[in-house]
This record gives structure tokens, sequence and C-alpha cells, in this order.
């Protein structure tokens, strides 16, 4: 038992030797920023190298939602003040065109109109000998009786289209009771929630690309209208509701087709890019392993916006550079490097008792 204690003892302090020894130049190459020393060129593949070149770069989120007439009314008689009654004559058709203030159904408004023509005759009597008190009482009547009688019939309150009609000719209804949808088709909205992670990225006048499900390969361009003051809460998820209004429409538009939006939060061009599997962390920094005179070279750089794919480079490389772009492929290359002399990577036998 004394002798596997000291074999261990010694092994380990021979590990931890070679490690001080052989581990120091790796951390130089590989981990500390701005280093001199490198790895040759030759112990990596340089099909993993490539040349910095410019370009542009933006930097975007990305959602979806359901476009929405930008104006839209679910009408009922409530709006004309108006309890209800049975509906006498449905005035326009599913898909049609109307104009603003143009009727769309009327109730049955035998009485109403009955009362208005009394009370407009007694107005007019009243004109021709009644007292300039008993005349303004008379005119007061008739134009109550005249709200009645005209609010027995519904009017667009905007030019539009009837997209669907929910009563039949003869049907009772109650004033709270949808009548007719209406919607202006000139001018369509999406809605769509925004992560609480990239809510504070999005402002009113950004420019969004715009996709629909049904009318694939097909972009539309829009702008970021609202972005709404309350955050909503569900199942956990805290989200902010956008409205992005779209530039044009399409005559295949219909409310609630689903859409993909990529809101624009800031882009550049003519700067250099580099793949985002060319950067490398330490800590808060930022590297790029860069290909220079046989040697790859640990250079610190200065990155900005980033789409996902290609990360936008303020300082540290210029075009031209030649760099390597997947870093997994080198740290392969040191680790089997220093396996082969002991450094760190090194992989140690399973010991057993001498």
């Amino acid at each position: 038992m004394k002798k596997w204690y000291i074999w261990l003892l010694i092994i380990l302090i021979l590990a931890t030797g070679i490690y001080i020894y052989m581990g120091k130049d790796y951390l130089n190459q590989i981990i500390n920023p701005g280093s001199k020393s490198g790895i040759s060129a030759e112990e990596i593949d340089l099909e993993a190298a490539v040349t910095v070149s410019k370009g542009s770069i933006r930097e975007t989120v990305s959602t979806s939602g359901y476009i929405q007439p930008e104006n839209q009314v679910h009408l009922s008689f409530a709006s004309t003040g108006t309890t209800g009654g049975t509906v006498e004559e449905i005035l326009v058709e599913t898909g049609e065109l109307v104009e603003q203030g143009q009727a769309l159904v009327k109730l049955e408004d035998k009485q109403e109109h009955l009362n208005y023509l009394k009370a407009k005759n007694e107005y007019e009597l009243a004109k021709i000998s009644g007292s300039p008190s008993q005349i303004e009482e008379k005119r007061l009547t008739m134009e109550v009786t005249l709200d009645n009688y005209e609010s027995k019939t519904l009017k667009a309150p905007f030019s539009g289209k009837i997209v669907k009609i929910f009563v039949e000719e003869g049907d009772f209804i109650e004033g709270s009771d949808d009548v007719i949808y209406l919607i202006d088709d000139s001018s369509y909205e999406v809605e769509v929630s925004i992560s609480e992670v990239d809510c504070l990225k999005i402002e009113v006048g950004q420019k969004v690309e715009i996709e629909l499900d049904i009318l694939k390969g097909q972009i539309f361009t829009g702008k970021v209208a609202e972005v709404s003051e309350y955050a909503d809460t569900e199942s956990g998820v805290v989200t902010v509701p956008v409205t992005i209004l779209l530039d044009t429409v399409s005559p295949y538009f219909k409310p609630g087709f689903s859409a993909s939006a990529e809101i624009i939060v800031q882009s550049v061009e003519e700067v250099v890019v580099v793949p985002v599997t060319a950067i490398a962390q330490d800590g808060k920094s930022s590297y790029v392993l860069k290909v220079d005179n046989k040697q790859v070279i640990p250079t610190p750089v200065k990155t900005g916006i980033s789409d996902g794919y290609f990360q936008e480079i303020i300082e540290g490389l210029q075009e031209g550079d030649r760099i390597i772009v997947n870093n997994y492929q080198m740290s392969l290359t040191t680790d089997s490097r220093n396996q082969r002399f002991g450094g760190p990577g090194m992989v140690m036998p399973p010991m057993g008792r001498p």
C-alpha cells in the first residue's frame, strides 16, 4: 500500500511539472490574445483559413405573427344607440366595396318613422303659430325622433370591404350582436410579440422585411409603427407587443394570414466581416487566429454587430488578412500536439495497484 502511494505521488509531481513547462506555452499560444508565438501553419489544415474581406452586415430580430387590416371593425347596432330589433333589409353582400356613410343593414323602423314624421309636422306648425319656446321644444323633439329613426340603419364608418355578414333578414338581434365585419384593405399591419431580451432593441421607424407563409419567396417591406408600453406574461414568458405597418399590400392578403418578420435593428456596409466561427472568447475579450508568416497567431479584435452568421470587426483585422475560421479544428490540433508532448490535454493511462 505504501509503495503504491509513493508511485502515485511521483507521477503527480511529474505531471504537474510537465503541465507548468508545456502548459505555459500552450496558454500563451491559444488563450493569451496578441501572443507572438504560434502554432506552425503546417500543423493545421490551411483549408480552414480564409481571406478577410469587406461586406455588408445587419443585425435583426426575428419574430412572427398574423397580418390584419390597419382599420377594421365588427359593427353592431350598439354603435347607433339602438337596443336591437328585427332585421328588415340587408343592403350589401360579402366582398362588396362600400363608401363611408353607406347604408348596410336596416331594422324594422315603421314606428320610428311615423314618430319622426309626426314630430316634423308639429315643428312646422309651431313655426307658423307657436311662441319661440314652443318652436324650440318641437325642434328638439323632431331631432330626437330623427335620431331614433336613423339608429335603425347601420352605416359604414369608413370606406372598405364587407368581409362577413353575421345576420339574415328576419333575424331578431340585440344591439350588441355582431352584424357586419368591415375592413379597409388598403393598409395592412402585422401584430408580433418581441421577447424581453430583444425589446430594448426595437424602435418606432425601424425597417422590417415580412414574408407570408402563403406567399413564400415574396418579400414585403414595412416599418415598426408602435412598441407597446406594457408587457404580456404567459406561462412565465414575458413578451412586448409590437405593431408593424406594411408599405404595400397584395390582393391576395386576407386577415389572419401568418407572417414572419425580420426587424432590422442596425446595419453597416463596406466593413470588415468574418464568419462567427472565426471568433474566440477569452473572458470578455474576443480574438481570431491569424495566419502570419506561416504561424497562427491569436490576435485580439474589437467586434461590432452580428447577424448570427457573420461578425463585424471594428479593430484588429484588415481586408486581405488570413484567418482560421474553425476554432474547434484549431483546438483539436493544439490538443493533439500537447498530448504528444505531455502538455494540457494529455491523457494519462489508467493505473492499477502495483
